[in-house]
């Protein structure tokens, strides 16, 4: 039983091989062909803290990055993507810098094979205590 899987396997290997590479190649080609990104620019959300005041600008918009295939990334509305900054938590003056959060609906981007990526990914603010 053995030496009849073994010889399946190893038995022209070099064709094999060959195909393997090319069936490799030509998904390679298609997957690269169909997949492509989109960059919009949407509003973003910004939550300050109550006790300091932003000393440095507070970014109203961010790029978006849609990545997938070619024929869905166009129809999805980027108004439906909600990006969300949070420095409610800053508890002292300085820099402080937040990742950003996206607010959207997952199950639908998941089943379409969409990834959606932020520009820049973190925000960077300097506060100072209110006076």
């Amino acid at each position: 039983m053995k030496d009849k899987i073994s010889l399946y396997l190893f038995d022209n290997w070099k064709p094999k091989l060959i195909s393997l590479i090319l069936a490799l190649c030509v998904f390679s080609f298609f997957y690269y062909f169909n997949h492509s990104s989109r960059k919009v620019t949407v509003p973003i959300e910004v939550v300050l803290p109550l006790d300091y005041e932003a000393e440095s600008l507070i970014p109203d918009s961010i790029e978006l990055k849609i990545i997938g295939d070619n024929n869905i990334i166009y129809l999805i509305d980027p108004n439906l993507i909600v990006p969300v900054v949070d420095f409610s938590n800053v508890k002292r003056e300085g820099i402080s810098k937040r990742n950003v959060v996206l607010s959207y609906n997952e199950d639908m981007f998941s089943k379409g094979k969409i990834n959606v990526v932020t520009n820049p990914e973190v925000i960077k603010i300097s506060f100072k205590l209110k006076d």
